[in-house]
């Protein structure tokens, strides 16, 4: 390689690495996300989401702004729940069992409800439980600050055909079922969904999970989340 060649891909690397500044955001879930942002503040390169404790929950990359190539979701125990190709604009790879926790709704005949293909997150059921398990705790708090104990609690995600969601979490307050709307208003992550197909046509659909929430009178215990499997 001669000396001309090598200066200008010294030069190409610097100027890559040198667009992008590497930051660092909390979530409402106090998760955390490391992101690569340009001097005009578009979203290009690595974008990594971890739990609090330091474990890889969403990985992908940005392009000019947008979801680009692989993008995976994980499992608590570092395993991979989902693998989605925004370039193929397909998703590759469904861990099975841990989708199965969730429960499911399709439009459509029957033959679509039970031949077609059911809503998915682009993130972990985890993930997915803690964004919206956050909401409905804050939720709950702002209405109630002496709220105490566990609540047992659905969190709904209603996905129109063209994968967009409205939030919502559902519980029983004595003899009466409350439902909250629910909203992800986080500025550096947004779940995307894939919505129900069938036959090459995407439908509406619904996705829910059941879990817990602990609601402890001890502030270092309020944001444990308890998933029911």
């Amino acid at each position: 390689m001669n000396a001309l060649l090598k200066t200008a891909l010294i030069t190409t690397v610097f100027t890559v690495f040198a667009a992008t500044q590497e930051k660092t955001a909390e979530l409402s879930d106090k998760s955390k996300v490391v992101y690569n942002l340009t001097e005009d503040k578009q979203l290009n390169g690595a974008y990594v989401v971890s739990t609090p404790d330091d474990k890889m929950s969403l990985r992908g990359l940005y392009k000019d702004n947008q979801r680009s190539g692989n993008w995976y979701a994980f499992n608590p125990d570092g395993s991979i729940f989902l693998r989605y190709n925004y370039d193929l604009k397909k998703l590759i790879m469904l861990d099975t069992v841990a989708i199965n926790r969730a429960r499911f709704t399709v439009a459509g005949n029957a033959e679509a409800q039970k031949l077609g293909t059911v809503p998915v997150p682009i993130c972990s059921i985890e993930q997915y439980i803690s964004i919206l398990g956050t909401e409905l705790q804050r939720k709950v708090w702002a209405e109630n600050k002496s709220a105490e104990g566990t609540l047992d609690v659905d969190l709904t995600a209603t996905v129109d055909a063209n994968g967009q969601a409205r939030y919502s979490g559902t519980y029983m307050a004595g003899a009466i079922k409350v439902t909250k709307r629910l909203i992800v208003n986080e500025k550096l992550f947004n779940i995307e969904w894939l919505p129900a197909t069938y036959k090459g046509e995407n439908l509406a659909g619904t996705f829910t999970v059941n879990m817990q929430v602990n609601f402890s009178s001890d502030p270092t215990k309020r944001q444990r989340f308890v998933w029911n499997y």
